[in-house]
């Protein structure tokens, strides 16, 4: 269908939008139908529709700018809340960015540790075997 119809899902308010979104993400893959006319032959594929990624966005901006023209006082009353998210969002990610800096800066110190232990065990090894040549040389 051209135009999907939004005004029966106000009901539910901004909160049904994330919902909405979600629907046109799952439903993206549908946008490609083929059929096989008979069983038996695999060449009797045939497509029977296809829209393109500019029809279907086109149609998923439509459908998402009348829900919320639907609604302008719940989207004007709900802006506040949501600048508030979207600021959270943003911190949530910085956070996370630097949580991953850390984590990557932990993993080539725990890397250079490692090289480190490996270098003083060949080292420890070769001074042990001095002592040893040492020891045998004067008697011990």
């Amino acid at each position: 269908h051209k135009h999907l119809d939004m005004a029966s899902l106000h009901q539910w308010g901004l909160k049904f939008l994330p919902l909405a979104v979600d629907w046109f993400d799952r439903a993206k893959p549908c946008t490609t139908l083929t059929i096989q006319e008979d069983d038996y032959d695999p060449d009797s594929r045939r497509r029977v529709l296809e829209e393109s990624d500019n029809s279907f966005e086109s149609r998923e901006l439509t459908a998402m700018y009348e829900f919320v023209r639907g609604m302008p006082m719940e989207v004007m009353k709900r802006r506040r809340e949501l600048i508030v998210s979207a600021s959270y969002d943003k911190k949530i990610a910085r956070i996370e960015e630097e949580n991953k800096i850390a984590l990557e800066q932990r993993d080539r110190k725990n890397l250079q540790l490692e090289e480190e232990i490996a270098r003083l065990k060949i080292e420890n090894k070769r001074l042990s075997g001095i002592v040893e040549a040492v020891r045998k040389n004067v008697g011990f």
